[in-house]
C-alpha cells in the first residue's frame, strides 16, 4: 500500500490509500493520521478509490482515524469506496458512523 497527502486550497487534507487497506499495513495509515492531527490538520478525507479490499485491521484503523480526528464524522471522511469495502461499511454498520461520499469531490463539496 501506499499512502499518498496532500492539502487541498480549501484547507482540507487528502488521503490516498492505494492498495488493500489490511492488517499488514493498517499501522502506518494510523501513523499517518496521528501525524497529520500533531501537525494541524482538522478537517481529512480518505480516498479509496484505489483500495479493492479492507479487512477488519483496515476498518480498525479507519474507526482510529475518526477518533483522532475528534470523533466528528464532518472532520473525517471517506470517498469513493470500490464494492469489497462499500459492503464491509454496510454490513458492519460503520456505513452509518462514517460519512462516505461517491467521490472526493463530492466530499470536498459538503
Amino acid at each position: 500500500m501506499r499512502i499518498l497527502h496532500n492539502m487541498l486550497e480549501t484547507g482540507v487534507h487528502l488521503v490516498k490509500l492505494n492498495g488493500p487497506l489490511n492488517g499488514n499495513l493498517a499501522e502506518e495509515a494510523k501513523q499517518t493520521f496521528v501525524n497529520m492531527y500533531n501537525k494541524g490538520a482538522r478537517r481529512v478525507i480518505i480516498n479509496l478509490e484505489d483500495v479493492p479490499f479492507i479487512d477488519s485491521r483496515g476498518l480498525a484503523v479507519l474507526v482510529a482515524g475518526l477518533k483522532i480526528f475528534n470523533k466528528d464524522a464532518q472532520s473525517f471522511r471517506l470517498a469513493a469506496p470500490q464494492t469489497q469495502p462499500g459492503l464491509v461499511f454496510e454490513l458492519t454498520g460503520f456505513d452509518k458512523v462514517f460519512q462516505i461520499f461517491d467521490s472526493v469531490t463530492e466530499a470536498v463539496s459538503v
